[in-house]
């Protein structure tokens, strides 16, 4: 069900302090905090004597004490105090310690054989931290299974539909898609010219551009989805014909933490490079994600996993439309890495740098180029 060798987004780092924090992953209590110099620490949450959460304990330093028995425990996993038995401290009394990079605002865990761990396989989100864009981000709980949730993801064509009034436009339901893989990668594009703007877009569009509802504009919906389960959306309008330079867009981000089969944590973001430190954008784009993710997505999605249960979607033998392409090569992607996986196999690479894919889509007409 879940690939191990990989990367998981345990927190962002403005979640994570030096208090003790934690997040189940993968059915794992986790305990989180960060040392005194402030680099992030990751370890098994249940002491190894009685069970008991090590989050309900204490810091001592760079080590935590477990507030039922006393036992402290280093970064390490290892017990370094045992305040019982003359201060014996056995082998076995030890939790287990994850590998963990703090990069672009996000605190990653790496849930495989800590030999294996490589900072080089994080799929590249460099654009949260880059020069001249605004990065705003939250966490759902969300009551599914993740790969609903990527499913959702992949098939943006539900806009028109789930998101009516918002984010919809007849447009993408009509439009072209080109599905693309490589290695752990999976691209959905969607070019959609020619139409109105969906009204979100159409009121940002009024708001920054001074341009009217009406205008007939270009929208693109460019999806890239990388193992286990970490998408980035470019997306946004033009005026008809004109490069993304001369209408308004951002990157979406969404990395889906497996809690247990039927539970996700969904990290998402949203990268602006227009109205960056304007306090009015920035809450017209809270808003939008709290509407459309929490109030649409999250409804939609849980009612599927209450009607499916244990049930997983393959098994009932789901009726296909084009637009699922995307989706359905990712959930191969992810079980041929799982199978991989359980053969020893090295963990699979993903895609080109963002920074070359801005350079090359710059200037770009019909189609606007992606940039995930």
């Amino acid at each position: 069900m879940y690939l191990n060798n990989a990367w998981y987004v345990a927190a962002w780092s403005n979640e994570l302090g030096q208090e003790l924090m934690t997040r189940t992953i993968l059915e794992k209590p986790v305990l989180l905090y960060r040392k005194e110099n402030g680099d992030p620490v990751a370890m098994g949450n249940l002491c190894p004597h009685r069970f008991a959460p090590l989050h309900m304990g204490k810091r001592v330093g760079d080590t935590v004490q477990c507030g039922y028995h006393g036992m402290v425990f280093g970064e390490s996993g290892k017990c370094v105090l045992n305040p019982h038995h003359g201060g014996v401290v056995s082998p076995a009394m030890k939790v287990h310690s994850y590998p963990v990079v703090e990069q672009n605002g996000l605190i990653w865990l790496w849930t495989g054989e800590a030999e294996a761990a490589d900072a080089a396989l994080i799929p590249d989100f460099s654009c949260y931290s880059a020069a001249g864009f605004e990065t705003i981000g939250g966490v759902m709980d969300v009551a599914a299974n993740y790969e609903l949730i990527t499913d959702n993801l992949l098939d943006l064509t539900h806009a028109d539909f789930l998101h009516e009034g918002t984010l919809s436009s007849e447009a993408i339901t009509v439009s072209k898609l080109e599905t693309i893989e490589a290695g752990s990668t999976v691209w959905a594009n969607r070019w959609c010219p020619d139409g109105i703007a969906p009204p979100v877009w159409g009121q940002l569009m009024q708001s920054q551009m001074g341009a009217d509802l009406s205008t007939k504009v270009d929208h693109w919906l460019y999806m890239r989805w990388d193992a286990p389960a970490h998408l980035l959306l470019d997306v946004g309008i033009t005026p008809l014909g004109q490069p993304r330079e001369e209408g308004v867009w951002v990157y979406t981000g969404h990395h889906l933490t497996p809690v247990s089969p039927t539970r996700t944590l969904y990290f998402w973001s949203i990268v602006r490079n227009h109205g960056v430190g304007d306090p009015d954008v920035e809450a017209f784009w809270k808003g939008s994600i709290e509407f459309a993710f929490n109030g649409q997505d999250k409804p939609m999605i849980e009612a599927q996993q209450a009607v499916i249960g244990s049930t997983h979607i393959d098994d009932l033998r789901p009726v296909a439309i084009p637009a699922d392409v995307a989706g359905g090569r990712a959930r191969r992607a992810l079980a041929r890495q799982i199978a991989n996986e359980a053969k020893g196999l090295k963990p699979e690479s993903g895609a080109s740098p963002l920074d070359e894919l801005l350079k090359k889509s710059a200037g770009s007409f019909a189609p606007v180029l992606p940039v995930v």
